[in-house]
């Protein structure tokens, strides 16, 4: 019972921040919450490298020393840490953390599993989707026009262009748009090209800089959480997870021979020893 008082009580007050003024409301002191972690804008004065959405709202700014937030990023976390000001009385609060969890069995997260592509993914359950023959289509509610396009685009090379780096065992391109609202990812397999294309300038729901950094977030997540339904047959799913040390960065860490170094964040070009498929 206490714990279902705290959490009212933590709502609640999220409730009058929303009515009077967001920043100066906000508790400060031990705080536990659950929300959706969002990169911040780069910031040489204001403290927190992420932010914690709750119930979609702006609540507080993140930073820890000792967790990685940037493989958290779009994913539901619960929280535990002390909440200070700022460095201005302008700016959210900074959540420094004590410790971080993602969701496990998040409800907010679906498993799609679509043999025509050859790949299992996750998205978020609110999104809606759509599968025919061997293109899927992945929209928000009440949108029109889909947000995610993931096709085969038939055989041939990667584009020239773009970021390249190995994603779940494959070789891939990543183009960005220069206005931040589109991305096209590219999965080289034996025989074709998987094709991912999100589209923000579509959708006539998104209104503010936050949306847009949480489904580019999201994607980031959907794009790690691929994996190959023939590499599960062959068994190879294991091998392939059998090297998780960490590489790339400013380091330039090398991997093992024998594998290649699965990079998860672009910014830093920091990922995981994966061994190659067999």
């Amino acid at each position: 019972m206490k714990k279902i008082l705290v959490f009212f009580t933590f709502s609640s007050l999220l409730f009058v921040a929303c009515q009077k003024n967001p920043v100066n409301q906000l508790p400060l002191g031990p705080i536990t919450a659950t929300g959706t972690l969002i990169p911040a804008e780069v910031s040489l004065l204001r403290r927190g490298t992420h932010i914690l959405l709750i119930k979609g709202q702006k609540t507080y700014y993140v930073e820890s020393k000792t967790e990685d937030l940037v493989s958290r990023e779009g994913q539901t976390v619960y929280v535990e840490g002390i909440a200070e000001n700022n460095t201005s009385k302008d700016d959210h609060p900074v959540l420094v953390l004590q410790s971080l969890q993602s969701v496990k069995g998040d409800p907010g997260l679906k498993v799609w599993n679509i043999p025509a592509l050859d790949i299992r993914l996750q998205a978020p359950i609110a999104w809606t989707a759509s599968i025919q023959k061997s293109v899927a289509s992945f929209s928000l509610p009440e949108e029109t026009s889909p947000l995610l396009t993931v096709s085969i685009s038939g055989s041939g090379s990667l584009p020239s262009g773009g970021s390249h780096y190995y994603l779940s065992g494959r070789r891939t391109a990543r183009i960005d748009d220069a206005s931040g609202d589109k991305s096209d990812v590219f999965i080289e397999e034996k025989e074709y090209i998987l094709h991912l294309h999100l589209d923000l300038s579509s959708q006539e729901s998104i209104v503010n800089i936050d949306d847009r950094k949480l489904l580019m977030s999201q994607f980031d997540y959907i794009l790690n959480s691929i994996k190959f339904l023939s590499d599960r047959e062959a068994g190879s799913s294991s091998s392939e997870d059998s090297i998780a040390v960490q590489c790339g960065g400013e380091a330039n860490i090398v991997c093992p021979e024998g594998s290649f170094c699965d990079v998860t964040d672009l910014e830093t070009k920091v990922g995981r020893c994966r061994s190659f498929k067999r």
